[in-house]
């Protein structure tokens, strides 16, 4: 047993380098795009980059449902759903916790090193509108999880889709950021290309979506060999490894854009992603499955919701300490983890 569980954990990583790298030459196809039609450095930041890097942990869910529901793998359709609603539930509550820890750790960082101040340069309005739009889809998140009658889930997974629309029209139409310039890396497909045909750009795009398409499906059915193995449920299981594994792209770019000094871009590339999560997947979990949570799952929403209105009344009240409590959002994290492996060790 201890073979098997090593081997698949070696799987699992080889996977997830490559799903990283893959969703990177996403996103890079992604920003061209954006660039290519003239789209804000807030269209790219909130929307574009957003949905980009989100695209992994929005592709896990949909596999691992439709796997179990339609028999493609060995995945049952029991454990497709606890997977499902597991990657669903986890994304936004690292997003909202884990990744503005990291964010805050690099601005901390950066700032000791000298290369750049302590404090976060970002539109007020543009942050808070973001969580004018996280917190209702969120809830509804909550909310759905006491409703039995599947007709009206269905229509609350409408009307999220709906309201998601909503939020990137008003984005797209509007110019959050048109003082700084967006420094666009080469596309991979083109590196030695300024400006490469749409066709290369498209042809990018399709590409990194079919290869993370088979990568995805292939680490669903790792995850549910593991979560066999162990005896774990696999809810728990891809509540901490499958958001860790599939945000590490917006933790890397936020990162990025710290040093760079593009605070808005860092914030937006979360904040737009949580929107994203809290809207698409959530709506497919809402059409395809039960929406039943467990313990664990009411436990990450709370969390989140605890650590994003703190976050939120920080920026309104005291943006110059933001740092200080996206940094403090990382105890949320903590103690959902310590949590978890606590009702692990009683099972």
């Amino acid at each position: 047993m201890q073979f098997d569980v090593l081997l698949s954990a070696i799987e699992i990583l080889v996977l997830l380098v490559l799903i990283v790298a893959c969703c990177a030459l996403f996103t890079n196809a992604i920003e061209w795009t954006g660039h290519r039609f003239n789209l804000s450095e807030g269209a790219v930041g909130s929307v574009l980059a957003a949905v980009g890097t989100a695209l992994p942990e929005t592709l896990v869910p949909i596999i691992a449902i439709t796997s179990g529901v339609l028999g493609l793998s060995n995945v049952s359709a029991q454990t497709g759903e606890e997977i499902g609603i597991g990657a669903i539930l986890g994304a936004p509550f690292l997003l909202g916790t884990l990744a503005m820890w990291v964010t805050a750790a690099a601005v901390f960082y950066f700032a000791a090193v000298q290369k750049r101040s302590s404090h976060l340069k970002f539109d007020h309005g543009l942050f808070r509108r973001d969580y004018h739009y996280f917190f209702p889809a969120y809830l509804a998140v909550f909310g759905a999880a006491f409703i039995h009658d599947a007709t009206v889930k269905r229509l609350m997974a409408v009307g999220l889709l709906i309201f998601y629309g909503v939020y990137v029209y008003r984005t797209l139409k509007k110019e959050h950021i048109p003082d700084e310039e967006f420094d666009l890396p080469a596309l991979s497909f083109a590196p030695k290309t300024k400006e490469p045909q749409t066709f290369i750009i498209l042809a990018q795009l399709a590409a990194s979506l079919i290869i993370l398409l088979v990568l995805v499906h292939f680490f669903v059915e790792e995850i549910n060999d593991v979560a066999t193995t162990l005896g774990v449920p696999a809810l728990v299981l891809s509540l901490i490894v499958t958001p860790i594994a599939t945000e590490l792209p917006e933790k890397f770019n936020s990162v990025v854009w710290i040093k760079a000094r593009k605070d808005n871009l860092a914030l937006g590339n979360i904040t737009g992603a949580m929107v994203f999560q809290s809207c698409i997947p959530t709506a497919i979990g809402l059409s395809f499955t039960p929406w039943v949570l467990n313990q664990q799952g009411m436990l990450s929403v709370g969390l989140c919701l605890a650590s994003s209105v703190l976050i939120y009344l920080c920026a309104w009240k005291q943006p110059r300490h933001l740092p200080q409590v996206l940094f403090g959002s990382g105890i949320f994290y903590l103690m959902f983890l310590f949590y978890t492996v606590y009702m692990w060790g009683k099972l």
